[in-house]
């Protein structure tokens, strides 16, 4: 019998050192004139969700602008143009929507580079994959770290209708100002 080897990936490895202290990025008083960042994996129909997530913020809230950018695939980070980019207009950011664990934890990592870049974030989680992403921010040092969860009967894998969608939007919207504005 022969030697395996065993191929280990550690998924903390990057721009976040989880040996030191993370810090997270300070939140503005409101969403008032802050440009909002939706950085979306594509999932299913999440893009509708995000797009009436920010329409619903810019209206409530006030926001000076928002910037999009929806990634290539759901497990991998944005393309590095689109994070320049990203990362050079939005001041408040949300991430997510993910069905599986692989998506789902990208999503969370994604938030957690956000912060890194000093970037308020939040990420939106399916609460059938909130172990995934809680295992996760355990490896980077913050197990509370604050997340909004969607719930059932809302679908994990984001396939909903149009009018779902917005609704779910306007149901997180809450949730997700009051994530980037106080300080977990």
């Amino acid at each position: 019998m022969g030697v395996m080897a065993l191929t280990v990936l550690d998924p903390t490895n990057g721009p976040i050192d989880a040996q030191e202290r993370f810090v997270l990025a300070d939140r503005p008083a409101t969403l008032a004139g802050q440009t909002f960042g939706v950085l979306a994996n594509g999932l299913g129909d999440s893009e509708v969700m995000f797009d009436a997530l920010a329409a619903a913020l810019a209206q409530s809230d006030r926001l000076g602008g928002t910037v999009k950018v929806v990634k290539s695939s759901v497990a991998v980070p944005a393309d590095p143009s689109d994070w320049e980019r990203f990362t050079a207009e939005a001041t408040v950011a949300v991430t997510g929507m993910g069905g599986c664990g692989s998506c789902s934890t990208r999503s969370m990592r994604d938030a957690f580079d956000l912060e890194a870049a000093g970037i308020p974030a939040v990420c939106i989680v399916h609460t059938a994959l909130v172990p995934a992403v809680r295992a996760m921010a355990s490896l980077m040092g913050l197990p509370d770290y604050p997340i909004v969860v969607v719930d059932y009967p809302h679908n994990p894998t984001a396939v909903w209708t149009k009018e779902e969608a917005v609704a779910l939007a306007a149901e997180i919207a809450p949730a997700v100002r009051a994530r980037l504005t106080t300080r977990p």
